[in-house]
């Protein structure tokens, strides 16, 4: 009787630890989806940013469209981060 609690208890463990094991790598994987999405959001603003800068003290009336630049660049971490939001709910929720 002892050996066949101590089993069920080593089976319900085990699982547990498999499950929270995918958790873990879930939110890995939400950190990483974020944090890889900022890191080339803030890689490509750099890069549009100055172009941006050098195109505007040349021709002042083109600031509108290189802001729309430096917006689709900063979009890259909000896809990242929307990506993250949805990892969690899939394994938290």
């Amino acid at each position: 009787m002892i050996f066949s609690v101590a089993s069920a208890f080593a089976a319900e463990s085990s699982g547990a630890s498999a499950a929270s094991g995918a958790v873990g790598l879930g939110l890995i994987a939400a950190a990483l989806s974020t944090g890889l999405a900022c890191i080339g959001a803030g890689i490509a603003v750099a890069f549009v940013g100055a172009a941006a800068l050098g195109l505007v003290g040349e021709k002042p009336e083109l600031m509108g469209k290189t802001m729309l630049y430096v917006g689709l660049a900063e979009g890259i971490a909000i896809y990242g981060m929307l990506i993250s939001i949805l990892i969690m709910f899939m394994f938290l929720g």
